[in-house]
């Protein structure tokens, strides 16, 4: 019966994403349909039955997919370097002082400065625009990884730290087994952010320095005044990092299925 309920449940709730994704498509619809200029020019906007007909033509081009697969790769890459620097140098200045006063006060300047702020520094210091590309979404990444990490490193149950010690715990042990362990939720939280903000970056990124990839697609798509294949681009990114996010939920609840 339990299953049932939790079928049912999950059924509901896919029906209340797909109504609400229906109402979101109605309303855009109908503010272009009805050309309305107040309080913003909704009619300058391509209508959904265009865009539709844009996502028909650009499944069969080649091109796309090659935008796609850029971007997928800048932002996998970013990743892949962000976690393990991040967790590195998260559970260094969440365990031990000197690193707080002094390693954490850089980060702390460096952190509030955008991503896109980087991309002149990064065509300087890289020699090419890939790894000046992947060096932006490994900024993007690198930080809430590097925050959740600190944050679930200091926030361990001091009664797990004195169980590990009553049993003669060494120090790599309790790093390994009690402080790591406890920070994997607020990692993967962390990873959840990065990605986003992996995805914000490379999308900057492409449309001042890149040839390929989906924000390059998307500006290039703008600034030819091709507005439905703007909207595809947009709408890509979203599924693209919907995907992302689901993949990192799997992966978490796995993980840490010890937890349930």
């Amino acid at each position: 019966m339990k299953a049932d309920e939790t079928y049912h449940w999950n059924m509901k709730k896919y029906i209340y994403k797909m109504i609400s994704i229906a109402v979101f498509i109605f309303i855009w619809y109908m503010l272009v349909k009805l050309n309305l200029e107040r309080p913003l020019m909704f009619g300058n906007l391509p209508s959904p039955i265009e865009v539709l007909k844009s996502i028909k033509g650009v499944l069969t081009d080649k091109v796309f997919y090659l935008h796609v697969l850029y971007s997928s790769l800048r932002v996998i890459s970013g990743c892949i370097l962000a976690l393990p620097i991040g967790v590195i140098f998260g559970l260094l200045i969440g365990l031990t002082k000197i690193a707080e006063n002094f390693i954490s006060p850089i980060f702390e300047m460096l952190r509030p400065i955008p991503q896109i702020a980087w991309i002149p520094i990064a065509i300087l210091v890289f020699p090419s625009a890939e790894e000046s590309i992947i060096f932006i979404t490994f900024l993007g990444a690198f930080f809430p990884i590097l925050i959740n990490t600190i944050a679930g490193t200091q926030q361990v149950s001091p009664s797990l730290i004195d169980a590990a010690k009553s049993m003669n715990a060494t120090r790599d042990q309790l790093i390994r087994h009690v402080y790591f362990s406890s920070a994997i939720p607020n990692i993967f939280t962390g990873l959840t952010l990065g990605i986003g903000n992996s995805w914000m970056s490379v999308i900057a990124a492409e449309m001042i320095s890149g040839k390929y990839g989906i924000g390059y697609y998307t500006w290039t798509a703008y600034t030819l005044m091709q507005y439905p294949e703007t909207i595809v681009g947009m709408i890509t990114i979203g599924l693209i990092g919907t995907i992302c996010f689901t993949c990192v939920r799997i992966v978490k609840r796995s993980v840490l299925k010890w937890r349930q």
